[in-house]
């Protein structure tokens, strides 16, 4: 059975070779003109017009180009593509997972066997075998809320090499995101998971650490050569009261580890004075406060570090405890940001949080991140429900999500906005109980979807849980 579940997972990472050259090619002959209330670093055009020629955005104008095309129009509010820089989609085809317990950092749940059995099990006995079927799953799901670029796959299993339809769908900024050749692995990004060192003696006596001697070295020196352009690492990821949580700190300094190019993920037991280090060295903070708060019952604190001047983006974790994507992240925090910070930020600053700065952290914000001229066309669009762009994203459900495009590529959308683009090949898939349309040729795994989701639920089933939902309607 394991022999026959590795040969299908290759058959499916061959076949995609075959889909991306059609895909491709398809994207090159693509001329799209979008219509409706366009969201730009300068504020919102009201009824304007996008023109998109093959993967790029060519005009953002007030009146329709003379130009012939595909159209799209609507009275929807249309966004630039979220950016999310923390997440482990891998696991985003689990269900959700409700912790016995608070825990003080992330080495508790982590070694705790209720998470273990519910959680890490599963997903450790079927990645290598179900990989790109369930990278799918994780990367639709992220669409589906209009996020269009992504950190944080993890590798198909321990010594293998990544598959080919890591390509597909959303930008993967760890290991394709389409901007830095053809090849898979050439992004200059890092995302390692600690700072802790083996053996680290306030853990655990055994503990195996999160960060080797010799990668130790590989990120000091990518670090000083620029060919790092971006180190996200977890840290403090615990109580402020905790003193494992609290020491991580000091080792990523001593590490000579904190830089400008230093992207600090969670960062919940990070005090005052972190925060002025970071600011004064010019680094920047992730922060995912559902997970947070569904673990240690508390969130990082970023009235603080907003107050130190450090720059902060917004994610979502990861589905087991955080949010299913980023829009449902987006809402949540802005209702934290409403009952529990005296409204610390506005919806405006959360779709900059969500946008134009992940993609500024990320060193990529002159490719994607705002919609202007020149830029990649990775855009959605939105039904409207609110007179102001900023509450409507911010209270948005996923059934709002009108069309995601990709590279210039509409991937996802209602039936009439994706025939409106001149997608012809779509397959069917219910989000909150409404008709949704897939684009057949951006699909990474050879068939349908719903196949690729039969064969991971069976194979989840096995292992004594199920398939997660593609969305969250709450």
């Amino acid at each position: 059975m394991q022999a026959q579940q590795t040969l299908s997972a290759a058959f499916r990472a061959f076949s995609f070779a075959v889909i991306i050259t059609a895909f491709s090619q398809s994207a090159a002959a693509q001329n799209l003109l979008l219509n409706g209330n366009i969201v730009t670093p300068s504020g919102v055009l009201q009824d304007g017009w996008i023109y998109i020629k093959d993967d790029k955005i060519v005009s953002v104008t007030p009146t329709q180009p003379n130009v012939q095309g595909q159209i799209v129009r609507s009275s929807d509010y249309i966004y630039p593509g979220l950016v999310d820089l923390h997440n482990h989609p891998i696991y985003d085809t689990l269900p959700r997972w409700t912790p016995p317990h608070l825990y003080n950092n992330r080495y508790e749940w982590r070694r705790d066997p209720v998470y273990q059995n519910a959680v890490q099990v599963p997903e450790r006995n079927i990645v290598a075998a179900e990989f790109c079927d369930m990278d799918e799953f994780a990367e639709i799901k992220q669409l589906i809320g209009g996020t269009t670029t992504l950190l944080g796959i993890s590798a198909p299993a321990f010594g293998k090499p990544m598959y080919d339809c890591i390509k597909g769908l959303a930008r993967n900024l760890d290991w394709y995101s389409g901007f830095y050749g053809t090849n898979i692995g050439h992004e200059p990004v890092a995302n390692p998971l600690g700072v802790t060192p083996p053996n680290y003696s306030l853990i655990a006596p055994n503990w195996p650490g999160d960060m080797k001697p010799a990668d130790l070295l590989k990120y000091q020196s990518g670090l000083n050569d620029g060919s790092i352009k971006a180190f996200f690492i977890h840290l403090a990821e615990g109580k402020r009261t905790d003193a494992e949580a609290q020491s991580e700190f000091g080792l990523l300094k001593d590490d000579e580890l904190l830089t400008a190019s230093t992207v600090i993920i969670h960062g919940v037991g990070l005090l005052a004075s972190d925060f002025a280090d970071m600011s004064k060295a010019g680094a920047s903070l992730v922060w995912s406060p559902r997970s947070n708060l569904v673990l240690y019952g508390e969130t990082t604190d970023v009235e603080t570090a907003a107050q130190q001047g450090v720059t902060i983006a917004i994610a979502p974790d990861w589905s087991p405890t955080g949010s299913s994507n980023m829009l449902a992240e987006l809402k949540f925090a802005s209702d934290y940001s409403t009952t529990k910070l005296n409204g610390l930020f506005s919806a405006k600053q959360l779709f900059e949080m969500a946008t134009s700065i992940p993609a500024r952290l990320a060193h990529v914000d002159q490719l994607i991140g705002t919609i202007e001229a020149g830029r990649y066309a990775d855009i959605f669009m939105m039904s409207s429900h609110s007179p102001d762009a900023y509450s409507n994203l911010a209270t948005a459900s996923p059934s709002d999500v009108s069309l995601t495009i990709v590279n210039g590529m509409p991937v996802y959308g209602t039936p009439d906005h994706m025939a409106q683009a001149g997608v012809t090949t779509t397959e069917d898939v219910s989000v909150c109980g409404e008709k949704r349309s897939l684009n057949s040729q951006a699909l990474t795994v050879s068939g349908a979807f719903a196949a690729a989701t039969t064969q991971l639920g069976n194979a989840l089933t096995g292992q004594n849980t199920s398939l997660g939902p593609i969305a969250e309607c709450n």
